[in-house]
């Protein structure tokens, strides 16, 4: 079962400088507190509608990819951030306190390529999910198409790293100008006392509280290395550049020396940031900052060493009694600031909610740390982008947002210097949409369209469980068939319309299409949202609730079906506690018409037919799986396609609900479809 938000909490309040040290209570969004900028400097948001956001890439073509830690991959796009996940991933992500999917990065030739690099605690295959257990980390290459990440294109490079405990996972991910990918591994060891497992990190044969640089393509380590041995490039040493971290969260790559500047979340007294030199060994947990630890000094791998024994760092600040998490950032290269900033490190800290830039000497090393800004949220990710803006993620206020300089001029994200062409075939089906419903006898007219391509192909085929039988295989851009007015509630129609070039290259697109349901449930909707803590009495949409109408194509949703009576909006969100989320449909009738809407959810929802709320209950109880309709409106339909727009929040249930157009006598109108297109 997974761990609740609350169960979160507490575990990770006992985490002394954890990631996700000092949680907010459970229902209570963590908005910034008063934001301090210096004089001449505005904060821009980006998005808000984020569940636990921890890292973020930019795409050479002014896309940006961001990382929900539950396992998801969020694409904002063309100035908004669209509903459905790239990647959603969370069978296989273990999000239990500091673990989670951390880490991202694209390669250096994504725009022809598309790979796509993530890392992440892994729940294997019949593991339990999201719980206190030892876990393997996965570092996974996946091929981005289009605005998806296909799930089926993973490939492993890493997966030797342990997780033994709640805290001190996985970290960063970056590039350098040679193509070797660079990894920030935690030591996998508890926050709350000292834990002799982190003497790992001392030791070059295994990946514990390590950097590392390796090549992409294998995840073998990198001739160079300073432990590099030919004979095994996979081993531990031959992939380690530095070693001695507790937690190195987050790090940057010097545009200047390639050397990482790592930020190392400390234990009780300090937080460090260091240059990770070849072999450099910065000595935890023999000693945290400055000092040798007491807790430690009886281990043989820390007994008779002083802190001249261990690299030191660039920088230890003391908490002095508070909480305090450092996040690395990033190098300002750019225009858009100030003069006097350009080539400084900007960094933050996630508990005190600060930023700093960093004075660089000539030689990379750290010359003055001045107060840049306060009141940030929780900063988890810092990077400046090619606009030359300071973009960060705030994790628990669930903030996007941007630094800029007022009197300096923003670039562009897009940094593209010529189109990238190609050859593959692209389609698309024009109608009908996936997931509608058609009743049984109605002629299905079936249209595509392609790109790059010289043949293309319909084929039709009908489902019955697990019986396949052929309805047509046409070469060409259109076809029909007859729905089958005999299928079963388990049936469906599975149309493939497929091209190909004349290099024999293949692309394909798949709809369903299902016969009405025998109880009359509504199994396919648009998903709007999820909107953390709002609530049903709240309206984030411009215009007005009454006004939603969702088009294929919009990027505010997705579709969704449930092959139960019951939508369970926790299969497509993952929320924050107090979240609210929308679903659309159109419903298809055949004349004028009273009804009634058979509605049933385990928390607050309301109803809106046609720009007109119909329905407003805020009550929690239990859900049943069966045909139970509690609340049942009266509702009047017109002739073609009315608008149906629900709404629920969620709290204490499941957030769930379900939906069904009946008869004014209650019995189930036969003759509604839903349709998912205008």
């Amino acid at each position: 079962m997974k761990n609740s938000l609350a169960m979160r909490i507490a575990a990770a309040m006992v985490a002394c400088s954890s990631l996700l040290l000092a949680l907010p209570q459970a229902g209570q969004a963590r908005p910034p507190n008063d934001m301090k900028l210096p004089a001449g400097f505005k904060i821009e948001p980006i998005t808000s509608n984020l569940d636990l956001p921890v890292g973020f890439t930019f795409v050479p073509d002014g896309r940006i990819f961001i990382l929900e830690k539950v396992g998801r991959v969020k694409l904002w796009k063309d100035g908004q951030l669209f509903a459905q996940p790239m990647l959603d991933i969370r069978d296989e992500v273990n999000d239990f306190v500091d673990r989670g999917l951390l880490g991202i990065a694209i390669d250096p030739d994504f725009m022809r390529n598309g790979y796509i690099y993530l890392l992440f605690a892994w729940d294997a295959p019949g593991q339990a999910k999201d719980v206190d257990e030892p876990r393997k980390s996965r570092l996974m290459r996946y091929t981005v198409e289009g605005d998806i990440i296909r799930a089926n294109s993973g490939v492993v490079l890493l997966d030797d790293h342990w997780n033994d405990t709640q805290n001190h996972s996985v970290g960063t991910l970056k590039f350098d100008p040679a193509g070797n990918l660079w990894v920030s591994l935690g030591d996998g060891s508890l926050s709350a006392q000292p834990d002799m497992l982190s003497l790992r990190a001392l030791s070059p044969d295994n990946l514990q509280g390590k950097v590392l640089r390796i090549d992409p393509k294998t995840g073998n380590g990198v001739a160079g290395n300073p432990f590099f041995d030919a004979t095994n490039p996979k081993s531990a040493r031959s992939r380690i550049w530095s070693m001695g971290y507790r937690n190195p969260f987050r790090f940057a790559l010097s545009p200047t020396i390639t050397l990482p500047y790592v930020g190392d979340v400390g234990w009780n007294t300090y937080e460090m940031l260091m240059i990770g030199t070849p072999a450099s060994n910065f000595g935890w947990p023999c000693m945290e900052g400055p000092l040798m630890l007491k807790e430690f000094a009886n281990a043989a791998e820390c007994k008779g060493k002083t802190p001249q024994s261990f690299t030191a760092k660039e920088l230890s600040y003391n908490h002095n009694g508070q909480n305090a998490s450092v996040t690395a950032g990033d190098f300002n290269m750019g225009n858009h600031f100030p003069a006097e900033m350009k080539g400084n490190f900007f960094w933050g800290d996630y508990s005190t909610q600060k930023i700093f830039r960093t004075v660089l000497d000539a030689s990379g090393k750290f010359k003055q740390t001045i107060d840049f800004a306060e009141g940030m949220g929780e900063p988890v990710d810092i990077q400046f982008g090619p606009d030359g803006a300071l973009y960060y993620l705030s994790i628990y206020s669930g903030g996007f947002r941007r630094i800029v300089s007022e009197g300096g001029k923003l670039g562009s994200l897009t940094t593209l210097t010529q189109p990238v062409t190609t050859t593959k075939p692209i389609v698309a089906i024009v109608s009908p949409f996936d997931g509608d419903t058609v009743l049984g006898g109605s002629e299905v007219k079936l249209a595509g369209k392609i790109e790059n391509a010289d043949a293309s192909n319909w084929r039709v085929t009908r489902y019955d469980g697990r019986r396949a039988t052929l309805i047509t295989d046409t070469a060409s851009l259109s076809t029909s068939f007859i729905m089958p007015a005999d299928m079963k509630d388990d049936g469906f129609i599975e149309a493939i319309f497929s091209a190909t070039n004349s290099k024999g290259e293949l692309a394909s697109s798949r709809i369903r299409l299902f016969p009405p349901m025998s109880d009359g449930y509504i199994r396919s909707w648009w998903l709007v949202g999820g909107f953390p803590y709002l609530r049903l009495n709240d309206d984030p949409i411009p215009g007005g609730e009454a006004n939603l109408l969702v088009k294929p194509g919009d990027k505010s949703a997705f579709p969704i079906r449930s092959e139960t009576r019951n939508i369970n909006f926790l299969k497509h969100i993952t929320p924050a506690y107090n979240t609210m989320a929308y679903a659309f449909v159109w419903i298809d009738v055949p004349e004028d018409r009273k009804g009634l809407l058979g509605l049933m959810s385990d928390d607050g929802i309301a109803a809106w037919l046609n720009h007109k709320e119909i329905w407003r209950n805020k009550i929690s109880r239990y859900m049943p799986d069966d045909t139970r309709d509690i609340d049942l409106p009266p509702i009047e339909l017109k002739k073609g396609l009315n608008a149906l727009l629900i709404k629920v929040d969620q709290n204490d249930g499941d957030w769930q609900f379900k939906a069904r157009v009946l008869n004014a006598d209650g019995s189930i109108m036969r003759d509604a479809v839903a349709r998912m297109a205008r």
